[in-house]
């Protein structure tokens, strides 16, 4: 099955992206899109799945960069 998976980010700092993959994303699941981290945290159906192709619409949060403190 090839997912065509729509990624939309919450805050819309990023333009997301349409990406055909193998496997479905998860939630709590690391994307990277265009250098950036990003958070999966919802994943539906656009409409069902045709033939070999699936469509899925995504959710992502960005994953905030930890600083260390220095010492």
């Amino acid at each position: 099955m090839i997912y065509k998976v729509s990624y939309v980010v919450v805050g819309g700092r990023h333009p997301g992206a349409i990406v055909n993959q193998e496997n479905p994303p998860r939630l709590g699941e690391m994307v990277k899109l265009g250098g950036e981290l990003f958070e999966v945290v919802e994943v539906a159906d656009l409409i069902p799945p045709q033939g070999e192709f699936a469509y899925l619409h995504v959710t992502l949060r960005p994953v905030k960069k930890k600083r260390h403190k220095r010492r």
